[in-house]
């Protein structure tokens, strides 16, 4: 049997992926910080449990090097993981990225609070990361009748990677996808690039599932309008911040946080 669920957390209502194969799991984006990577970990841990009668190994995967993504990285190694991904973009970028976001967060008001649970030496936030797009290294990885794929592609961040279940539909975009609020293009987003990768996203013939990495999941459909939005912009506006309209899937869903939602078995209930 597999599980693959998606668990939203406060700040950043983040999106992070928890999928259960039948010999290990692996974890998508380790959060905003130690508390919500404590939850994943111990949550991955039951749901391994609960799915193959074992606590299954972990690992992680970072869609990308903002805060929100991966400044739980090294409380999810301290609670086990024992292998973390990234692209080589990530690897390289992680540390400076660490010292940048981490002043930022203490000092915006609306996560000052929460950045009393952060180290203040942002150092202890990095793990060793291995390079998915490294010369031979593995593109993706079997968790046990489950396979991963893992494509590094650009656009919303200079490290951008989506998490492909190529048997089951799914992927997990990143910030390359959002819904409900504006994607997110700051100084180190490039238009250009991230039209090709929502193009890229729409050629997996096989998705009918995308989870982005703050909102709801979403269909080919509202990626397609997401994609028509970006394309717009790039041909009227240069490659720097801008303002791009919200989007937001039709239909009632459920908006709580926290929250986890089951993306399969498709009729399963939590």
């Amino acid at each position: 049997m597999i599980n693959v669920s998606v668990l939203s957390q406060n700040p950043a209502a983040v999106n992070c992926g928890i999928i259960t194969g039948s010999h290990s799991s692996l974890i998508v984006d380790s959060g905003p910080g130690p508390s919500a990577a404590r939850h994943l970990a111990a949550r991955a841990q039951q749901l391994s449990l609960e799915v193959t009668g074992r606590v299954n190994p972990l690992a992680a995967v970072n869609t990308h090097d903002h805060w929100d993504h991966f400044f739980g990285n090294a409380t999810l190694a301290a609670a086990g993981v024992e292998s973390f991904y990234g692209s080589q973009s990530f690897v390289g970028d992680q540390e400076a990225s660490a010292w940048i976001a981490l002043d930022a967060v203490r000092n915006a008001p609306e996560t000052a609070e929460f950045a009393t649970e952060l180290p203040e030496d942002p150092g202890a936030l990095l793990v060793d990361v291995s390079p998915v797009d490294a010369p031979g290294a593995a593109s993706g990885i079997d968790l046990g009748d489950c396979r991963v794929e893992f494509h590094v592609l650009g656009g919303h961040s200079t490290a951008d990677l989506v998490v492909r279940l190529p048997d089951l539909g799914i992927v997990f975009t990143g910030d390359l996808i959002e819904e409900s609020d504006p994607p997110q293009a700051g100084n180190d987003a490039s238009l250009s690039e991230w039209v090709t990768s929502l193009r890229t996203l729409l050629s997996f013939s096989e998705a009918t599932a995308f989870v982005p990495g703050h909102g709801v999941p979403v269909d080919r459909e509202f990626v397609t309008r997401q994609l028509a939005d970006l394309e717009g912009l790039r041909v009227n506006q240069a490659d720097a911040e801008v303002a791009l309209p919200a989007r937001v899937m039709p239909g009632d869903h459920d908006r709580t946080l926290p929250r986890e939602q089951v993306m399969f078995p498709v009729d399963a209930e939590r």
